[in-house]
């Protein structure tokens, strides 16, 4: 049997597989919340598993492990950055958990008094950023497919975009999450298979090291990549996951508080710890055939040219099975923002059938991403230049949000309008991209400027969190199933508090 034959057959079994999953349990969804927050009821391993199987997709596996062997150890700052953002992330937003906030955007408008301004750019965003990375999952699978099949790219797109989405749409999160698990699992047995065999066959470490540049082995490849770039990319990637709404609706799912935290940290630290695994993987790569045309395609030109075919096979269904989880966990983020927040924002109220609602904006999620996909080059570069452009900005008033008790709805919006502006001089002006590389530095360093000196400039929040955040726990009780003549005869009782 042949690599090809072989992987072709694992990946229908998968599919197949997976998608039996999802509508066994799309037929379990009894009420809204089980379709958009899983109950609000998952276990700590549960949560573990889906978590790290959304951090190791393709920016990891296909941006990080090209990158690896362009840089060598550079490649393992993409996973470091997410590693680290996710365990930070744990340690000082679980606490949100007792809010049960369905999205990100509720946890900033009450940072910010409900502000509507905030509150919209940062739905819109949130929203985009789900589509964007959704496409980076995509992308990813294309790629593998095609090397896998040698079938026209456009046509890796489609198939990948097809199947991401006959996963994902059924059973919501809560089949997503289940998946997730299953596809964790495979996904570190294949690439523990993969990693010994690559360190067996170049002699472990010391012999990797013989046979590839010298800078490689540099700490985090900073002799190669350069330590600009190599900050740049793992702050990026670090404050991605502070300001992913994928992240903090599966936190939010969590059965208690402290499930939610343990459950961050634990798959930070483990995602860590497989940033060695991409990094063995592109310099293996490199040592066997240094003149690669398209970094992108270092894991798949591995898998069909050197490994054996039952390793190439489940070293594909690995592959495939962490690009999915990501893809799951965007697609979960995106059908219940589009709920909560763009659907209301377009027609005035909320959907009267929420789940239906969500599903229709999943196809319609599958079909923007998928032709975003037919479009658009390197998947670290696109990484790289969008994210900066709204997510810094928006980790930033996170943060400050959080932490800092004197910021102030002026201050955000003054950080979200600088994020852009910044991001994109430095993109624009040859000087400064020379200097900067890419924008996220001094796009954090504006941004947390302007925050401060605005938000010191205008008078201290009167509404408190707590304030806001009851607020929007009558808001959500419409989308899940709650009679909204019961709510407005509620809200008519309580009395208004005066905005800001």
């Amino acid at each position: 049997m042949t690599a090809q034959t072989a992987i072709l057959i694992g990946l229908v079994i998968y599919v197949i597989l997976t998608t039996v999953v999802s509508f066994f349990m799309m037929a379990r969804v009894r009420k809204p919340t089980d379709y958009l927050m899983a109950g609000r009821g998952l276990p700590f391993w549960v949560l573990t598993g889906t978590i790290v199987g959304t951090c190791i997709g393709t920016g990891v596996i296909i941006g990080g492990s090209g990158l690896a062997y362009q840089h060598g150890w550079a490649g393992s700052a993409y996973p470091i950055g997410l590693g680290l953002g996710t365990l930070l992330t744990g340690l000082f937003f679980a606490k949100m958990r007792r809010y049960k906030f369905m999205t990100l955007s509720e946890e900033v408008a009450c940072y910010y008094e409900g502000n509507r301004v905030v509150a919209e750019f940062s739905n819109v965003s949130f929203f985009l950023s789900q589509l964007c990375w959704l496409t980076v999952q995509i992308m990813g699978g294309a790629a593998v497919l095609g090397a896998v099949t040698g079938l026209d790219p456009r046509v890796c797109v489609v198939v990948t975009g097809s199947a991401k989405a006959m996963i994902s749409i059924p059973g919501g999160l809560k089949a997503v999450v289940y998946t997730d698990v299953l596809q964790t699992i495979i996904l570190f047995f294949g690439f523990g298979f993969l990693m010994h065999s690559a360190l067996n066959a170049a002699g472990g470490l010391a012999g990797l090291r013989q046979t590839v540049p010298a800078a490689y082995f540099s700490f985090l490849g900073t002799s190669s990549l350069g330590t600009w770039n190599v900050i740049s990319l793992i702050l990026v990637l670090t404050l991605n996951p502070i300001a992913d709404p994928g992240r903090r609706l599966t936190m939010y799912s969590a059965r208690t508080e402290t499930g939610a935290k343990w459950s961050m940290v634990t798959s930070g630290l483990i995602v860590i710890v497989f940033s060695v695994v991409i990094g063995i993987i592109g310099m293996y790569t490199f040592h066997i055939n240094p003149h690669l045309p398209v970094v992108d395609q270092t894991l798949p030109w591995l898998v069909m040219n050197v490994l054996p075919p039952w390793l190439a096979a489940f070293v594909v269904m690995s592959v495939v099975s962490g690009m999915s989880s990501a893809a799951n966990g965007n697609a979960a983020a995106a059908g219940t923002f589009f709920v909560r927040h763009i659907y209301p924002l377009v027609t005035g109220k909320y959907p009267k059938r929420s789940v239906m609602v969500a599903r229709w904006a999943l196809v319609f999620a599958f079909f923007l991403s998928t032709t975003l996909a037919l479009y658009i080059g390197s998947i670290v570069g696109f990484v790289v230049k969008f994210l900066p452009l709204t997510m810094g900005g928006l980790a930033v008033i996170i943060l400050l949000g959080r932490f800092w008790k004197r910021s102030t709805w002026q201050g955000a919006i003054s950080a979200l309008v600088i994020t852009p502006v910044v991001s994109l001089i430095v993109i624009f002006v040859p000087a400064l991209v020379k200097f900067w590389s890419d924008p996220i530095i001094p796009a954090s360093i504006a941004v947390l400027l302007a925050h401060v000196i605005v938000s010191l400039s205008t008078p201290p929040a009167r509404q408190s969190f707590e304030e806001v955040a009851e607020r929007m726990r009558n808001e959500r009780r419409v989308i899940e199933g709650e009679s909204q003549d019961n709510i407005k005869k509620e809200l008519d009782e309580i009395p208004v508090v005066s905005p800001k």
